[in-house]
């Protein structure tokens, strides 16, 4: 029988979340670090950012990205996600 882990565990992936200084955006890095993945942090709050990677790398023992940006700015966002690819 396959455990949780091998059926939907998700080491050696990174995810990347927008919106992930509050609400369901914390909910989704949440689960998807608790799953295993490496996990990039977009909004544009940077402290709330800090604090939300600081959280899950602490509980998880996941790589965790806190990259401020503001998506709806195609410049910002293309820099963000030439930060998450390095």
């Amino acid at each position: 029988m396959s455990t949780v882990e091998e059926l939907f565990g998700l080491r050696g992936r990174v995810a990347v979340v927008t919106g992930a200084s509050a609400g369901l955006g914390v909910e989704f890095a949440d689960a998807l670090a608790g799953a295993g993945a490496d996990v990039a942090l977009l909004a544009r709050r940077r402290e709330r950012l800090e604090e939300v990677a600081a959280e899950l790398r602490s509980r998880y023992a996941v790589n965790v990205a806190a990259v401020p940006v503001d998506i709806t700015q195609p410049d910002e966002l293309g820099r963000a996600f030439q930060r998450v690819e390095c």
